[in-house]
């Protein structure tokens, strides 16, 4: 129910804000029981996972206090810190199979597409290197055994209308930043998130919250976990970003 925050006739200041704080405390007392029970689901995703990358243990301190959590995790191929000598001695698709394997036993961690390089304009591009992109990190996936979901997250945000073309004529759910609103094709799936981690929970019967594990942003897991934990009971109900486009068609 709305909370009807309106002056009552005849109500004094301190009546009034005595009110208010009762009804905004009860409010959220109901809210948090909702998100317990699943009534309000909770999709979370996380840009910049990876094979040697950190973030790993940030997801499992986040597991470990919310037992029911179900994740999507954006995750670059071949990041172009691999690049650099001193941990390009560290790869191999041997370790790399070996990395993917830890993944796929968490049931709770679904892998989705974010870029191949994570350079940017990777998908500000034509559509045959949009393609050639998304053909290259299916591979990559597929010749070291990691499970994932057809859903993609550009690096940086950047698309060009072709690389939505792209993305849709493979077939991949396209997700969009809800700061930046674009214009997709007909027939392109999309998926928008509407809370950031370090915010508070928006009043939305289903919450999509959005973060990164590490760089220059607001919203990464280290820095916001006691606002997540604050806002989410333990025992809130989780949905992966493919669960809740299944149960919910977009």
């Amino acid at each position: 129910m709305p909370l009807d925050l309106r002056v009552q006739p005849g109500e004094t200041k301190e009546q009034y804000r005595a009110r208010a704080v009762a009804a905004m405390k009860e409010a959220d007392a109901q809210r948090r029981k909702a998100l317990a029970k699943g009534e309000i689901p909770v999709v979370m995703d996380v840009d910049d996972f990876g094979f040697l990358l950190p973030g790993f243990d940030d997801l499992l301190r986040l597991k470990k206090s919310l037992p029911d959590l179900r994740i999507t995790c954006f995750t670059i191929p071949l990041p172009k810190e691999f690049y650099e000598a001193g941990n390009a001695k560290q790869f191999s698709i041997t370790k790399y199979a070996e990395w993917a394997k830890i993944v796929n036993s968490r049931d709770w961690i679904e892998v989705a597409l974010h870029g191949f390089s994570h350079t940017h304009h990777e998908m500000e591009t034509t559509y045959e290197q949009a393609i050639k992109t998304l053909t290259a990190t299916e591979n990559l996936f597929k010749q070291i055994g990691l499970n994932y979901v057809k859903i993609f997250k550009a690096p940086y945000w950047q698309y060009s209308y072709d690389a939505f073309v792209a993305l849709r004529d493979k077939g991949y759910t396209i997700a969009i930043d809800r700061n930046h609103p674009r214009t997709v094709p007909d027939g392109a799936k999309t998926y928008e998130y509407n809370w950031s981690f370090e915010e508070p929970l928006p009043g939305s019967p289903i919450i999509k919250g959005h973060g990164h594990f590490t760089g220059r942003n607001a919203n990464n897991i280290g820095e916001t976990l006691p606002n997540i934990l604050h806002h989410l009971p333990k025992e809130t109900k989780f949905l992966t970003i493919g669960d809740y486009l299944e149960k919910y068609g977009k």
